[in-house]
């Protein structure tokens, strides 16, 4: 009697998510919305699920699970208690044209195919855009393959500098994920506009605006590779190109604090000889003050000054960074500390590789153990970077199903 009333207690105290917890399907072309959403009478497509309400009856510990097929421009909002996930039903390949989570709490999308090439009406501007109309907070998008199309052959200028940017993690959002997601053939790639969030495990592969934008406080941008860059101020684009770029979100200029940018892989160009091929300041911070930012064990191929360049930086931290131009000719990479209001002080610097280094703009700079980069040091710090990117990540994208970096 005793261990039965034990029994009965527990189960009392369980969360609700986990007496309640259901698995809905949606299967395009086998369902519609007036079923119940089970495997054996499914929704049709998650647009139209969307459309009816149908997410925004969800309980903590829920799943829907999509079934192969176009699925629509997907456009939803909801605050859940705990985590929803949306992924894909094993050994199927759901796609979407567009994904909008206007604003909600406790999302998790997986494992998706998201492109405007898949169906539906042309847009502009982001192929995935979440917490940018309302409060949110501890939203992932993880593991799916977002692009405008594959094939980029017969792309000018113009097409390249009018392509969808990538994904926009917006600007009412907080403790929000990006991972292991893989970005292709954007304007721009990813844009970070949501406080104390996490970039982890992307791969930003050929754009021709920037790589990733970080606009606001706390956000830490880490194990990504960003490569492969296109048309620069020689075709008409006026935007200067940054692998990864740092200002303050809606303003420009202004204090930006607590940013951790570590071990990303950033690659100017994989292939030589590639139409419209450019170049891109690295890890280019220039709208300062930036306080309290650590930038660590990046390594960098480039083909500009701009290796690692922070400017007002105020107590920040430059250490264990690798910076080579491999390419050759007058470019030769540089850590920089600089100013456009005389802010700069109280910076280490140590431990780093790079061509040249300049902290004049710090006169309290502490420095030490930096040195000239070599071809050697070069590709032994990559080889050693992407190898533990890949531990994490694995070398080929789970939806994509390409490598994060060409050998």
């Amino acid at each position: 009697m005793r261990t039965t009333l034990i029994a009965m207690a527990m189960a009392f105290l369980l969360p609700a998510y986990h007496v309640h917890a259901e698995d809905y399907y949606a299967i395009p072309g086998k369902g519609n919305t007036e079923n119940p959403g089970t495997m054996s009478r499914p929704w049709g497509t998650l647009e139209q699920a969307a459309r009816e309400g149908k997410l925004s009856k969800m309980r903590g510990g829920d799943r829907v699970l999509l079934g192969s097929g176009y699925h629509g421009h997907v456009k939803f909002l909801g605050d859940n208690k705990t985590m929803v996930v949306i992924e894909p039903i094993k050994g199927e390949k759901p796609y979407l044209g567009r994904l909008t989570i206007t604003k909600g709490s406790n999302w998790t999308v997986r494992g998706l195919t998201i492109s405007p090439s898949c169906g539906g009406k042309e847009y502009s501007r982001n192929v995935v855009t979440f917490a940018e109309s309302g409060p949110s907070h501890d939203i992932v998008i993880e593991d799916c393959f977002v692009y405008t199309t594959k094939d980029t052959s017969k792309w000018g200028p113009k097409e390249w500098m009018s392509a969808n940017s990538g994904i926009l993690m917006g600007r009412h959002g907080e403790n929000l994920t990006l991972r292991n997601n893989y970005v292709l053939n954007t304007r721009f790639g990813i844009s970070l506009c949501a406080s104390n969030s996490i970039c982890e495990g992307n791969v930003v592969s050929d754009f021709s605006g920037d790589g990733i934008r970080i606009t606001r406080d706390g956000i830490t941008v880490q194990y990504n590779v960003i490569k492969n860059v296109y048309v620069g101020e020689e075709d008409g684009d006026k935007n200067h190109d940054d692998a990864i770029q740092c200002f303050l979100f809606n303003k420009g200029t202004g204090t930006v604090k607590d940013v951790v940018v570590r071990h990303n892989l950033i690659v100017n160009q994989e292939e030589e000889g590639r139409p419209y091929a450019t170049i891109f300041q690295a890890i280019g911070f220039f709208d300062g003050p930036l306080v309290n930012f650590r930038v660590e064990g990046n390594v960098i191929g480039v083909k500009h000054w701009h290796g690692v360049s922070l400017y007002d930086a105020q107590n920040c931290t430059i250490i264990n960074n690798v910076i080579f131009n491999p390419w050759g000719g007058r470019f030769t990479p540089w850590i920089m500390l600089g100013s456009k209001q005389n802010k700069a002080h109280g910076n280490t610097v140590t431990g780093n590789y790079a061509h040249k280094f300049n902290f004049k703009a710090d006169q309290t700079v502490k420095k030490s153990d930096n040195k000239e980069a070599s071809e050697k040091v070069f590709l032994e710090s990559r080889r050693r970077l992407i190898d533990s990117i890949n531990k994490r990540f694995e070398d080929r994208h789970p939806v994509a199903g390409r490598r994060r970096l060409k050998e």
